[in-house]
């Protein structure tokens, strides 16, 4: 009995840990939003590297401020920003070489962050295909459009996955289920601990 308890503890700290490393990793922020940019102005270039631990569909995203006197105040539909930005993902990976470039000509609306006062675009989707290091090349080739926008209120370029509500929860159900797991692998190991006293004091 104790040696079938002592198992079961086991397994279910090994599972406990795997569950919590799984939900740390997959459900990271880093892991969901690997980068965020400053816009970079008329001629200028932002790149940086990047780790993700799977592949998916990443959504390139604007980010803008609401200025007091912007237009889009109260607007039900806020207009698409024009743009001619060009974005290039590569693989720092020689062996599993990957690059995905594209010029970006229109930014649409999605939604905004209410207090916050910002306005959330979407310009592109790109698939990466798998876990590794990655790096980002922003070059901006249009004065107009978007330029216009964020010369002023300033803006951010981000790097987001598009991912459903679910997902989301579905790491947090992993990362509670890990601490319960856990929990049950120590409290158990704990009695087989004071079964062992007890019969080591008879």
């Amino acid at each position: 009995m104790k040696n079938i308890l002592f198992w079961l503890a086991f397994a279910f700290l090994v599972l406990g840990i795997i569950c919590l490393r799984y939900s740390y990793t997959r459900g990271s922020l880093e892991n969901g939003n690997p980068i965020n940019l400053p816009f970079p102005g008329y001629g200028l270039i932002v790149a940086d590297p990047f780790h993700i631990e799977n592949g998916g569909r990443f959504d390139v995203r604007l980010i803008v401020p609401i200025a007091d006197d912007n237009t889009s105040v109260g607007m039900l539909t806020v207009p698409p920003i024009k743009s001619n930005l060009k974005i290039t993902i590569y693989s720092q990976n020689e062996e599993r070489a990957f690059k995905n470039s594209q010029y970006i000509k229109e930014f649409k609306h999605y939604g905004d962050g209410g207090f916050s006062r910002i306005n959330l675009f979407k310009g592109a989707t790109i698939e990466l295909p798998r876990r590794g290091d990655y790096a980002i090349e922003i070059s901006n080739e249009d004065y107009s459009g978007v330029f216009e926008n964020c010369s002023r209120t300033g803006g951010m370029i981000q790097l987001a996955r598009d991912e459903k509500l679910e997902t989301g929860l579905l790491y947090g159900l992993l990362h509670a289920l890990a601490y319960v797991l856990i929990t049950i692998s120590i409290i158990s190991l704990a009695f087989i601990r004071i079964i062992e006293n007890c019969k080591y004091l008879n």
